[in-house]
């Protein structure tokens, strides 16, 4: 008995063979037309560690750098994207990078901010080199560094250990979460009495260790850096008065602009000075002063979670006939009232 007859054998080799141009049209450039069976790896990025927990990328996030690093820590890809087409909704990034694991960096912001540079420069060999620091000056040998420039936004962001499968397609690999590390803090005088104050007659100061930051966005050893006011003018500002009226009081307004504020480690101190006088009016723990305002936030449960969230303070202090520290008015901080009840604020 015969297994297999003329028209069975032409049959199976007629099948063998669409199998085998089947396969190879998704291997070979000579079968591109029989359809498209390539590989596209694509990176999304979310910008949803804010005070108001929504993802705000799209309009906050105007240009990112992202660099690719195998299991090794050795740059394998990097890539910059700007302008409008990050504005668009689910903005990814296509990256041309091999099947594997790798570990994601980004640093967004850099191209339109002269204030911060890579470490490693543009092109990193390690993932230990992509630090960035913060731009400052040295007045001279003995004076310390300062930053008194107002700081365009900064973004990081990092992913360990996501996969890029090796499949054929489209694939968005993995999202990177990114986090602002950047911060505004205006500090607003106002005469306990409402008398007008003079705004060249006050300065204002903040001092900190922060300028360096790490791949993983941890801070590194770094120089004391005295942070300066980029700003300060004469103004209105409106205040509750403790009932329903609100007042408008003419004010000294100082805007400081920061680097990433850091609960472990780190001592910031805010320091306002007045020139007739030879001590400061106060110097203050920075950030022990910004979490008094902390219950702003309800779902920041960890204190650097909110030091993360918020990067947007305004601290009212009361100034005295003498322009000294009127104390016994407490402190504005985002709407907060507190009142002072040790040495230490």
């Amino acid at each position: 008995m015969k297994l297999f007859d003329r028209r069975s054998l032409r049959f199976a080799a007629a099948m063998f063979a669409a199998t085998t141009v089947a396969l190879a049209s998704c291997d070979s450039a000579i079968y591109d037309d029989e359809g498209d069976c390539s590989v596209r790896y694509h990176v999304g990025f979310r910008y949803k560690k804010n005070v108001l927990d929504v993802d705000a990328f799209a309009s906050q996030v105007k240009s990112v750098s992202l660099f690719v690093f195998d299991r090794n820590g050795t740059l394998v890809a990097t890539k910059t994207e700007s302008g409008e087409a990050l504005a668009r909704e689910g903005y990814s990034m296509q990256v041309d990078v091999a099947p594997g694991r790798y570990d994601l960096v980004a640093w967004c912001g850099l191209t339109e901010s002269e204030a911060f540079s890579l470490v490693g420069g543009a092109r990193p060999a390690r993932k230990e080199d992509l630090a960035c620091r913060l731009a400052r000056v040295t007045p001279d040998g003995t004076a310390a560094a300062r930053c008194d420039k107002p700081l365009d936004a900064l973004f990081h962001g990092y992913a360990e250990n996501v996969e890029f499968p090796d499949t054929y397609g489209d694939h968005v690999a993995g999202v990177v979460d990114l986090t602002k590390n950047t911060n505004t803090v205006r500090v607003i005088l106002q005469h306990y009495n409402g008398r007008e104050l003079d705004k060249d007659d006050f300065s204002f100061t903040v001092t900190d260790d922060n300028g360096l930051m790490n791949y993983d966005n941890t801070l590194l050893d770094d120089e004391i850096i005295v942070y300066g006011e980029c700003k300060k003018q004469s103004g209105e500002v409106s205040l509750p008065d403790g009932s329903r009226t609100v007042t408008s009081v003419s004010s000294v307004i100082a805007q400081i602009d920061l680097a990433r504020l850091v609960k472990e480690g780190h001592a910031p101190e805010l320091t306002v000075a007045c020139k007739d006088k030879p001590e400061p009016l106060f110097r203050l723990p920075l950030i022990d002063l910004l979490l008094c305002a902390k219950g702003d936030v309800p779902y920041a449960e960890e204190d650097q979670d909110y030091l993360d969230r918020q990067d947007n303070y305004n601290l009212i202090f009361f100034i005295d006939d003498e322009n000294g520290w009127y104390a016994k008015g407490g402190i504005w901080i985002n709407s907060w009232h507190v009142m002072r009840q040790s040495s230490d604020l």
